[in-house]
Order: C-alpha cells, then structure tokens, then sequence
C-alpha cells in the first residue's frame, strides 16, 4: 500500500483545521465578489482567488482517503488561483505600493519598492505559479484519459 505524505493529525483536529481554513477561503470569496466589503474599489476582486487557495487548502485536510483521486485536480484549482492572484497584483489595474521586512536574530531590515520592481516580483511568481499549474492540469487530463 502507497505511504500517505498527508500529516496524521488527529482526526477531530484535522477536522477543525480543515473547516476553519475552508471558512476563511469562502469568506475571503465572499468579499470579493461583494464591491462594497472592500476597502479600495475595485481592489477587492482579489480575494476571490485568494480565497480559492485558501478553501482548497481547506478541502484538501478534510478530503476522506477514498476520495483520494480529488487531491490532483483541486491542488491544480489551488495552484492556479494561487497564479491568478499573483497575476493580478503583477498586472492589474491601479497603482501598487510594496514594502518588505526582514528579521533574524533580534536585527530588523524593512524597505520601500518601486511599483515596477513589486510588479516584476509578483509577476515572475505569477508566471512560476502559471507553470506549476499548467504542469498539473496536464497531469489531471492525462489521468482522466487513463480511466
């Protein structure tokens, strides 16, 4: 039998877990499909794919073992919201602002980006997120096509 790489947590815990990680991800989709929940117009359409990583994340803890054959596709539906918000910051409308910080070992280091630079950022990781998922849906039709 195939070792499992999912982390066994107990299973009221797992559960927990998983329900609050899925609320969080249709709250985050409820806001941004509501124009008025947000705080900046037109800003808030981002959590809807944000809130896709997070519910499929969610999803992902509370799928039962012999539902096992639902973890290629909805991690392709994670990766690709994860690439779709990503986009978004990178090449969507309206002016970006990006800070950064860093710390280790009680010294801090915190900066101010340009728009461009915060762009190029969030635009390489789109196109790195764009991959990955264009990588598992291949896999998903593949082994639809299989059975």
């Amino acid at each position: 039998m195939a070792e499992t790489l999912r982390p066994q947590l107990p299973a009221g815990a797992r559960i927990a877990v998983g329900m609050v990680v899925l609320l969080l991800g249709l709250g985050l989709i409820a806001i941004g499909l509501t124009p008025s929940m947000s705080a900046t117009p037109g800003m808030g359409i981002v959590g809807v794919p944000a809130g896709l990583v997070f519910a499929c994340g969610g999803v992902l803890v509370l799928l039962p073992e012999r539902l096992a054959q639902l973890r290629l596709p909805i991690a392709a539906l994670m990766i690709t919201a994860l690439a779709g918000m990503f986009g978004w910051v990178a090449f969507g409308p309206g002016e970006r602002r990006f800070t950064g910080s860093f710390g280790a070992g009680g010294a801090a280091l915190s900066w101010t980006g340009g728009e461009i630079a915060g762009r190029a950022f969030f635009g390489l990781f789109a196109l790195l997120s764009a991959v990955a998922a264009l990588g598992l849906w291949i896999r998903v039709i593949r082994g639809a096509k299989r059975q």
